[in-house]
C-alpha cells in the first residue's frame, strides 16, 4: 500500500472510531510542556507567597471561590479560612521537590513533597509534607480548585518513600 493510501486508511479508521488527530502546528492542541512549566511556576509562587510572605493576594487571584484544602490533621478549610490563617505562619523557607504534573483535559494535578523551614502557630513545625493540588484551565488561565497536605510518616521517610 503506498503512503498516500496508508494515510487515507489511517484517517478513515480515526474518523470511524471517533478519534481526532491534531498536528503539532494545530493551535487547538494544548502545549503540555508549556502548561507543565506554568503550573510548576504557579505552584512554587503559591507556596512562597502563602508560607514565607503570608500574602493573600496571589492565592486570592488563582484560587476559585469554592476552593477547599484538606490540611494536616484532617481539617477542611475554604478560601476565606485559608486567607485568615496566613498570618499564623512563621517560616523562612519552603522547598518543593519530586514535583509531578498530570493532565486530563483542562484539569491538572500537581503533587510532590514540601519541606518548610519554620512553623505555623499554634500547631508548630510541619514537615516534610506531601501535597496534591488540583488546577483547572478556566478562560485560558490556570485556577486552583483544591489542595491536600499530609505529613510524611517517619517510617516512610526512613525508607526514602516520602
Amino acid at each position: 500500500m503506498n503512503s498516500v493510501r496508508q494515510a487515507c486508511f489511517v484517517l478513515m479508521i480515526a474518523h470511524l472510531s471517533g478519534c481526532a488527530f491534531l498536528s503539532q502546528d494545530d493551535p487547538a492542541q494544548p502545549d503540555l510542556e508549556a502548561d507543565r512549566i506554568e503550573l510548576l511556576s504557579l505552584n512554587q509562587e503559591l507556596a512562597r507567597s502563602q508560607i514565607i510572605r503570608r500574602d493573600p493576594v496571589f492565592f486570592s487571584e488563582v484560587a476559585v471561590e469554592q476552593f477547599r484544602v484538606l490540611a494536616p490533621g484532617g481539617l477542611i478549610e475554604n478560601k476565606e479560612q485559608v486567607i485568615n490563617g496566613l498570618p499564623a505562619w512563621d517560616a523562612i523557607d519552603v522547598q518543593l521537590s519530586g514535583t509531578e504534573v498530570i493532565f486530563h483535559g483542562p484539569v491538572a494535578t500537581v503533587m510532590g513533597r514540601m519541606d518548610i523551614d519554620g512553623e505555623m502557630r499554634p500547631v508548630g513545625r510541619w514537615g516534610p509534607l506531601k501535597y496534591m493540588s488540583t488546577w483547572i484551565r478556566d478562560g485560558g488561565e490556570w485556577r486552583l480548585v483544591s489542595r491536600s497536605l499530609t505529613p510524611c510518616l517517619d517510617l516512610l521517610i526512613s525508607m526514602g518513600r516520602c
